[in-house]
């Protein structure tokens, strides 16, 4: 491709709505941690967490320069590359937590923090599940050959999921079943048409069980540490115990907020009660102080933007970049899905952040590192429709 404007080729709408919510997402870890960073954390600072977001959003952005100027048709060997790498960090992780009780993450301390590569996985198996099947529908291939993305998902999501992160374990089956069903096949393959119809299904038994499990898993079962999360129904009920108490202060959270918020740094649930108030269950604090019209206004933006990123799928003009937004956008939505009904108690509770508004630097980093790859096929699809109108031009 020859060399092009970058800026004049941005999807605009994303790129504002992804600056609005990166910015206010740091103002927001900065209101709901200034408690927390000194009296739970016992850190210097109540800045902290926020200057600490806004070095991670820094890196993101500077990052994202780079991104901008990747060609798509290198992704599949980089994203191959990045998933064996990370892989290899998830089994080093996995390796070392085994050792450490209590452990839900897999995750590796970093320079004073945690990288978790799961997060950079998600977004490196949709590039590659993207390159490889945007390839494979177009040529011939071998019959088994489908299989390959799908063995790298799977090993992913068994190591997560044994490592007891089971909120990113759940999002990444979803994701990779949702993006496999999207590849389009030829009728004669029945084998995978057969694997898309048990993919369907795994997702809604998965949903179901989510919703239901805690009716038909053993008591005993259900009272171990790592199931008891089935257990989320009134949890207010169970106020005392794990699997009730965040939830149903986050409940108390946004019914002190009601609809118009009890006033920019007046939340009294963030003085403790809500132990994860600057990353998972940052969602009631927002409510809490800035009332339920503003959670909405939130919900909204974000389905503005997953709108516009599917825009972007729709109308690129090859299947690799269409699968690989396409799949940006269900990894988008499946977090928000996750993060506000386990929050609201809807689903069992996971431990999933909220894009943007929770704080974390590898969340932080992929989501927006993703974006950005959204907008380096945008990049591309402008210039591919200016050639062609050009082409129109000379041949009329």
């Amino acid at each position: 491709m020859k060399k092009v404007n970058i800026f004049k080729n941005l999807n605009k709408p994303i790129l504002i709505l992804t600056l609005i919510f990166a910015i206010g997402g740091a103002l927001l870890i900065l209101d709901a941690s200034s408690i927390s960073s000194t009296l739970t954390y016992g850190m210097d600072s109540p800045y902290y967490f926020f200057k600490r977001q806004l070095l991670f959003i820094g890196i993101s952005l500077a990052g994202s320069l780079f991104v901008l100027k990747i060609p798509t048709k290198w992704y599949k060997a980089l994203s191959l590359g990045a998933t064996a790498v990370f892989l290899l960090l998830l089994l080093v992780a996995y390796g070392k937590n085994l050792f450490r009780s209590g452990v839900n993450e897999v995750t590796l301390s970093l320079l004073g923090g945690s990288l978790q590569p799961a997060e950079f996985l998600k977004v490196f198996l949709i590039m590659y599940m993207g390159s490889f099947y945007g390839v494979w529908a177009n040529v011939n291939h071998k019959k088994w050959s489908f299989l390959i993305p799908l063995s790298l998902c799977f090993l992913a999501f068994l190591i997560i999921g044994l490592g007891g992160d089971f909120g990113s374990a759940a999002i990444m089956a979803a994701l990779f079943a949702l993006i496999f069903v999207a590849v389009p096949s030829d009728k004669n393959e029945k084998f995978v048409k057969y694997l898309k119809i048990a993919a369907v299904c795994g997702i809604i038994l998965s949903v179901l069980f989510l919703k239901f499990g805690y009716k038909i898993l053993p008591d005993k079962l259900l009272e171990s540490g790592r199931f008891n999360r089935f257990v989320y129904t009134n949890p207010c009920d169970r106020y005392e115990e794990n699997s009730g108490y965040q939830v149903c202060n986050g409940y108390i959270a946004i019914n002190n907020g009601g609809l118009f918020g009890s006033g920019v740094g007046a939340s009294v649930q963030k003085y403790l009660y809500l132990p994860a108030s600057h990353t998972d269950f940052i969602f009631p604090i927002v409510v809490e102080e800035l009332g339920v019209i503003v959670g909405i206004i939130i919900i909204i933006g974000y389905i503005v933007l997953a709108y516009y990123i599917f825009k972007v799928a729709s109308s690129t003009y090859k299947l690799q970049n269409s699968l690989i937004c396409y799949g940006i956008g269900i990894y988008f939505l499946l977090h928000i899905f996750v993060n506000l009904c386990g929050v609201l108690g809807i689903i069992p509770l996971t431990g999933v952040p909220l894009p943007f508004l929770s704080y974390g630097g590898s969340f932080c980093i992929t989501t927006i590192g993703a974006f950005a790859v959204v907008q380096r096929i945008n990049i591309e699809n402008e210039v591919e429709k200016q050639q062609r109108e050009i082409k129109k031009v000379v041949n009329s």
